[in-house]
Formats: C-alpha cells, structure tokens, sequence
C-alpha cells in the first residue's frame, strides 16, 4: 500500500494531474472534463475529479465527459443542493452522497466511509464534489495520512489540489492528534 501511494505521489510531483492527458480512446471531450467550467475543478489523481458544486447544465454534461460516478459531500439540507440525485438518474451517471458536515465532518469515521466509496468505484471516472471542494481536499489529506500511510506533507500537497483551503488548519490539527 505504501508503494502505491509512494506512486501516487510521484504523479502528483510530476505533474499528472492534467485531465485524462495520456487517454487514447474516445472523444475529445470525454478526455477533457475541465472544458465543463466547474468551480475549482482538478484532477489530482488518475480517474478522480475534484470540484465544487456543478450547477444543473454542468452535471448533465458530465457523461459526456467521461465521468461516470459522482461522490457528492454535501448534505442533503445544503442550500443549493438536494437536487442532484434526480439529475443523475436523467443523466445516466451513478450518484452517491456522503454527507460531510464541515470541519466537523472531517472524523475518521467519514474518512473510513469515503475510502470505501472510492475504492468500489475501480477505474470508472469519478467527479467528487462539494460546495467548493474544500471538503473534497480535506477528505483526501485525511485519508492519506490515516489510511495509507503518506507523509503529512505530501497528504497536505495531495488535499491542495484537490481543493483544500480554508480546512487546512482543521486537517493540520486533526493530523497532529
């Protein structure tokens, strides 16, 4: 596991965080998912996609795009969301919600639960979201560190990309625990 994520790293520093640069296979936009203009959007990790909230027009697009699941951490009672089940289904992409709370969401527990998530997903291409994908970023430095094993450092580099921000300090904490 640990060599895995030493190789996750290794792409991470050099820079293979760019949408789906070495697909050969398919359309134009299904290897170029950042062309759909979703708030801080990323692709820090090979098949995974960060961003915030997608509006209405953005989720229908997503298939298009390559993305087949979405891993959504907003709760239900969010303004703004609530709506995104129903779109998934017209739009024929799997969708899970894993509510996370803010900070405090960020347990081990969540943690645990979104790893899951992404470990039953294979290779399909994912979009993970929240409101702007601070969630998002804190979730993947927490489970570097708490479940892979990964340097703090290099956990914290992993959740900027993927959209950490003002949960850096909350994460700095729960990792100095």
């Amino acid at each position: 596991m640990l060599r895995s994520l030493t190789m996750i790293t290794a792409l991470l520093l050099a820079g293979c965080g760019a949408p789906d640069a070495g697909d050969q296979g398919g359309d134009a936009p299904s290897r170029d998912a950042s062309a759909l203009g979703i708030r801080n959007f990323s692709a820090p990790l090979p098949n995974v996609l960060c961003s915030g909230q997608p509006t209405k027009e953005q989720f229908d697009a997503l298939r298009a795009a390559g993305v087949t699941r979405v891993l959504h951490l907003r709760r239900k009672n969010e303004s703004g969301t609530g709506w995104e089940e129903a779109r998934a289904a017209e739009a024929g992409v799997q969708f899970e919600r894993l509510e996370v709370a803010g900070g405090p969401g960020l347990t081990r527990e969540n943690v645990e639960a979104f790893a899951a998530k992404l470990q039953s997903y294979g290779d399909d291409k994912v979009l993970v979201s929240c409101a702007s994908s601070n969630r998002v970023g804190a979730m993947f430095a927490l489970k570097a560190v708490w479940l892979e094993g990964a340097d703090q450092e290099e956990a914290m580099a992993l959740g900027t990309r993927a959209g950490m921000k003002s949960l850096t300090g909350t994460v700095e904490k729960l990792l100095a625990k």
